[in-house]
């Protein structure tokens, strides 16, 4: 069964406050299907009593690590505090996300990626700091968007950066399928993909 791990989750943290998950568990199969069940029921668990992003993903870590399933995961995890206008975040190998900025200067958000999930139990995760600004947006992705064959990684985001600086923000669900349809999204891919866009307006906050 060609199961994907990739996976994404948008957990509400009160009333001014989220997180926005983002993951992919090697393999395609049953194995890492149930691998990447785990991890956002550990990441849930944690998320919800206000562990911050680079203790959620050592606690989850070492979940990993004792269960000992020899499938890796990268994470990316993110708090936004909607009330000190600030997005927290922390990385186990997984690629940065997008920044899109009111004035449409996009690029990737400089994020110091720790191991892998399920590699060192003693990993440590850095965290990083990224102010949220009124009309900014954020894009969480897996690397089965912009992996290609001979194409290096930088040079790939690069493109989806270009591509989102391009793309009309007014409608979150058009703007992923202009993503998608530029990354040649057309069925030929041996990854699996997932994609989750973060619109902050100052009075509503979306999210596709």
């Amino acid at each position: 069964m060609a199961i994907g791990g990739d996976f994404y989750d948008l957990i509400r943290l009160g009333d001014t406050a989220a997180a926005a998950v983002i993951g992919d568990v090697q393999g395609h199969n049953v194995t890492a299907a149930a691998v990447m069940g785990q991890v956002r029921t550990g990441i849930y668990a944690h998320a919800t009593v206000g562990t911050s992003p680079d203790q959620i993903l050592a606690r989850t870590n070492r979940l990993l690590a004792d269960l000992a399933p020899d499938l890796f995961t990268s994470c990316l995890y993110a708090r936004l505090d909607f009330a000190c206008r600030r997005v927290t975040l922390a990385s186990a190998g997984h690629p940065p996300p997008l920044l899109r900025l009111a004035d449409g200067d996009t690029g990737p958000a400089n994020v110091s990626p720790g191991p892998l999930l399920g590699i060192d139990p003693e990993a440590v995760f850095s965290l990083t700091e990224i102010t949220l600004t009124p009309g900014s947006m954020l894009v969480f992705y897996t690397d089965g968007l912009i992996e290609k064959p001979g194409i290096d990684l930088d040079v790939a985001i690069a493109g989806l950066a270009h591509h989102l600086a391009q793309a009309d923000e007014r409608d979150l669900d058009l703007l992923i399928d202009h993503l998608l349809n530029k990354a040649g999204t057309d069925g030929q891919r041996a990854d699996d993909i997932a994609l989750l866009v973060l619109h902050h307006d100052a009075v509503h906050h979306d999210a596709g």
